[in-house]
């Protein structure tokens, strides 16, 4: 009976095996016959038409020049003579290729669309001069709009028309891509600094802040005289014309200084900005990025959904294998609820949506978003890659979508480099170690191991930091079948041992069927027995099961980056191997980092500072921790005290502690506080903290000479430390005030921007308050507002708010022209220190203009005035015409006394009574030359007909 089964089985999995065999060669059939020419005779060669589609039975000779690749048997090759040709008829499937394999998916759509409009199209071409010659002597509507070198590209506004019988056939052009303006990427969520251990950075590695490090910011430019940029953006010949927002707000999150208030504050705090334009969606000139000492560049933009390997997606990986120590960072995009129209992944929702082929790059990281729940969007786009490889490679907070996600690991690239470069001699690392770093200290997220839609895992800036500064990281550099190895220790109750190797490759042509070119691969050994783990791989096939599927232990041959893992390894000596399974001609480095999590260890990672307690701006605190258990089901007591540890009050008992997080809605009161984890394991503390109101700092009175600032008490405060912006691109303190106010002296203290924070008796860090720029906040001398409200029958209400009421004795309300000169003055109003509204009542007030002021008599005897205010009215006069005697050619303007309807009826008479125009309804401005010069009669009526008014106005020729 089991010899049967078996036997079945066998011939199943024969059936099997030969389905998929004729799949595939009727996949190569079809590739075959949709880029063969028209039939010609392959007795005579063309040099002119160099490219032949072929089709081996076995894998492609290595020794043929490879134009185009589709799959591992079938390509475009370019052949040199007849003899090459003669050479290959008999061992495989050979024909002249038609100019359709050098399109895009794009371009193979457009190009048939839109026959005769003017499209920006993408050349890459296998000589740029030869091209340029060509093009000299072509006729034609064309223009060259830009050329890149690196990937041999140019960009060209022609017609569809042109390029498919001009263009295409010329034997230079290998790929022909339409260009797609680029857009910002935002719109999903909100801010959260406790992710990512972002405050466990700024509070826990002191001077860990990216300086000396330049991050570029390719897309519009950022406000250079934001509070957070301020001194800190660099000059640029590249940079957009225009500034935005987004730019702003994607360099404050990089390196925001955290003047304005600390969540204003970038991981990079210490970094400088360069501006580039992304409306060149091709890298910045590297000769421009090295004179500006460029070594991360953020692009927080995409295009549309492309599945393919273009010539922009070329430029940066010639660019990054150039310069090995740059590193850029994308958005996956915003585009998760769409799908990809052409490639592998066509029409597969969920999966293979990132927006433009510049992150098809093999260099670079790509950045999906999640929620401050940890949650992943939707709309964040997910791969795999046209080629099947893991994209977005990290996940991150993303305030509004993946532009803020990938802004953040810029940021943390920035610091890395700066970290690395403080203990190496200034020295830069190689963008593979850091994304070495980066993605072996992620956190796992969504779903057990690597996937399509997190990558490698949740950023932890912090747990990478650390493991830069621990050393937890090695590299080498390998040839064609070297093995490169490493023995490593790994401690008796470990829970996890995690590696990861990471190297930069070199570019691939444009359109390949497979970016990867020099493929390392990764294993780990255990000595003890000689078992052999691999590195994770996904699935690759083309379907939304497929690629869902969790990870496998196997040979990677797609991606630049393999991760090893083991939970729960048993205790021993493990041998790391790298080995160079296909390095053509060249020697590759590579980078790899290691770490081990011990068993029943816990620690809190947040709150680090009183400013992650801010129940103001947020009624909950995430409070996060780290551990390690076994058992997922293991539960721990959360309580909280109030008195450093004398009393502890029961928060949550029995919490799964492996989900490293619990939101606790922030008690309202003042009072020091400390958090307590008790484990089976142990009890653990947290750092402590205060909960208080955020001290806010008031502007008092702004005059010529002095001005004043006020700021709420804080309860443990001995004295406050104000900051100003004065010569730097930070606040810095400038004084130590014993109270909560303070006057200074305008010739003294010339900054316009201040802060303060109060400096507590504990000796705990408080929250420095958010910064002011004293000339915007409305506040003028001892005085903030002067306005009036005009009642019916003309009556004037004079209305004035105090901004230091304390200072003042005395107010004076006054009629005076227009220079200030006193007419009438109408009363006076003792000041009480409690109030700071004071108004005056005017029953009669002049027809015309008048003005007003209030002058301010303070308890030291000085006086200040008010700014004037005018005032128009018709007077004691239901309506007044302005100005009057008045000209033809202008139009008139009138002013009603106040309770006059709009729908009042409006009549001009000449002199002799015939009258000239009426007006049901009061218009809003009157047209004088629809009226004879001379002297006119009007009269105003009620909707009902009763007279008003009537009165005369001259209207001159």
């Amino acid at each position: 009976m089991w010899k049967k089964h078996a036997a079945r089985g066998k011939a199943l999995v024969g059936c099997l095996i030969f389905f998929s065999l004729l799949q595939e060669v009727a996949g190569q059939v079809s590739v075959f016959s949709r880029y063969a020419g028209q039939p010609v005779s392959l007795h005579s060669f063309d040099p002119s038409k160099p490219y032949y589609i072929t089709t081996w039975k076995d894998r492609i000779p290595s020794t043929v020049k490879i134009i185009r690749r589709f799959d591992d048997r079938t390509a475009v090759i370019q052949l040199d003579s007849q003899s090459d040709i003669e050479q290959l008829k008999n061992s495989t499937h050979i024909s002249p290729a038609n100019d359709q394999w050098k399109l895009s998916p794009g371009a193979e759509i457009s190009t048939g669309k839109y026959s005769s409009s003017t499209l920006d199209v993408i050349l890459t071409v296998t000589d740029t001069e030869s091209l340029k010659n060509i093009l000299r002597e072509m006729t034609g509507l064309f223009r060259i709009m830009a050329v890149d070198e690196p990937s041999r590209s140019f960009i060209i506004k022609t017609s569809a028309q042109f390029l498919r019988e001009k263009l295409l056939p010329l034997k230079q052009v290998i790929f022909a891509d339409i260009r797609i303006e680029p857009h910002t990427e935002i719109g999903i969520i909100g801010y959260n600094r406790s992710f990512h251990g972002l405050n466990a950075v700024d509070y826990a590695i002191p001077g860990a802040n990216g300086k000396n490090i330049v991050a570029g910011v390719k897309e519009q430019k950022m406000e250079a005289l934001d509070l957070d940029l301020y001194k800190r953006v660099l000059p640029s010949g590249i940079a957009a014309a225009t500034t935005s927002n987004h730019a702003t707000v994607i360099s404050s999150i990089i390196g925001g200084a955290g003047n304005s208030f600390y969540d204003g504050r970038g991981i990079a705090y210490g970094c400088a900005f360069f501006p580039s334009s992304f409306s060149n969606l091709f890298p910045d000139d590297a000769a421009i990025l090295n004179a500006a000492k460029v070594t991360v560049q953020n692009h927080s933009y995409g295009t549309v959904i492309q599945q393919f390997y273009g010539a922009e997606a070329v430029s940066y990986d010639v660019q990054t294998w150039q310069n090995k120590n740059l590193l850029h960072v994308f958005s996956a995009g915003n585009q998760g609820t769409a799908v990809a129209s052409s490639g592998s992944y066509a029409n597969i929702p969920g999966y293979a949506n990132l927006t433009g082929n510049f992150k098809m790059a093999k260099n670079i990281i790509t950045v999906g978003a999640t929620d401050n729940k940890g949650n992943i969007p939707v709309e964040s786009s997910a791969g795999p890659l046209y080629d099947g490889r893991i994209a977005p490679q990290l996940i991150a907070l993303g305030p509004n979508g993946t532009s803020d996600a990938a802004a953040i690991v810029s940021g943390t690239v920035a610091v890395l480099q700066q970290v690395y470069a403080d203990n190496n001699g200034l020295a830069i690392p190689p963008a593979s170690l850091i994304k070495a770093l980066l993605y072996n200290n992620a956190d796992d997220i969504y779903r057990a191991g690597i996937d399509y839609k997190t990558g490698y895992g949740l950023l932890n800036s912090f747990a990478a930091v650390l493991a830069l500064l621990q050393h937890e990281y090695d590299g080498g550099s390998v040839i064609q079948s070297q093995q490169w190895t490493r023995t490593i220790t790994i401690p008796p109750n470990c829970a996890q041992v995690k590696l990861t190797l990471a190297w930069t490759d070199s570019a691939s042509l444009p359109n390949n069927n497979k970016a990867l070119i020099n493929d390392l691969d990764l294993e780990l050994v255990q000595l003890s027995n000689g078992s052999v783990y691999k590195p994770w791989v996904l699935s690759a096939a083309a379907h939304i099961d497929s690629l869902s599927k969790l990870p496998v232990r196997k040979r990677d041959s797609l991606n630049t980056a393999e991760q090893v893992s083991i939970q729960l390894p048993a205790a021993g000596n493990y041998e790391v191997r790298v080995t160079g399974s296909s390095v053509p001609g060249t020697v590759i480095p590579f980078h790899i980092a290691f770490h081990t999590d011990t068993l029943n260890t816990f620690r809190f990672t947040s709150p680090q500072h009183t400013s992650d307690v801010n129940r103001d701006e947020n009624a909950d605190l995430d409070i996060r921790w780290r551990t390690f258990v076994a058992d997922t089901n293991q539960t721990g007591n959360l309580y909280i005290s109030y008195n450093t540890g004398l009393t502890w009050q029961l928060i949550k008992a029995g919490h799964k502690i492996y989900t490293n997080y619990y939101q606790w809605p922030i008690k309202d009161t003042n009072s020091r506080a400390l958090f307590k984890m008790e484990t089976g394991f142990g009890d653990f503390l947290s750092k402590e903290f205060v909960i208080s109101k955020v001290t806010r700092l008031n502007v008092d009175f702004l005059c010529t000479d002095s001005f004043r600032l006020s700021w709420n008490k804080h309860i443990y405060a001995g004295s406050y430390k104000l900051f100003a912006l004065v010569d730097s691109p930070y606040l810095k303190p400038v004084l130590n005030v014993a109270d909560s106010f303070i006057v200074l002296n305008r010739s003294q203290y010339t900054s316009l921007v201040y802060a303060v924070e109060p400096v507590l008796t504990n000796g705990l860090p408080a929250a420095r308050s958010i910064a002011l720029d004293i000339s915007f906040q409305g506040v003028k001398c001892f005085y903030k507002t002067f306005y009036y409200t005009l009642f019916d029958q003309n009556k004037l209400d004079l209305i004035l708010e105090l901004s230091a009421p304390g200072y003042v004795d005395s107010l004076f309300f006054e009629q005076v022209s227009s220079n200030g000169q006193l007419i009438k003055n109408h009363g006076s109003i003792k000041v009480n220190s409690s109030s700071s509204l004071y108004d005056q009542f005017i029953n009669e007030v002049p027809g015309g203009t008048s003005y007003w002021r209030v002058r301010i008599k303070l308890k030291s005897g000085a006086v200040v005035y008010s700014e004037i205010v005018s005032v128009l009215t018709s007077g004691t006069r239901y309506i007044l015409f302005y100005p009057n005697p008045s000209r033809r050619t202008n139009s008139m303007v009138y002013n009603l006394k106040q309770g006059v309807p709009p729908d009042s009826r409006l009549q001009f008479f000449d002199i002799s009574g015939r009258m000239l125009r009426d007006f049901t309804e009061l218009p809003g401005i009157i047209k004088a030359n629809s009226l004879p010069a001379g002297m006119l009669i009007y009269k105003l009526l009620t909707r009902e007909g009763q007279l008003l008014e009537t009165g005369k106005l001259l209207l001159l020729q």
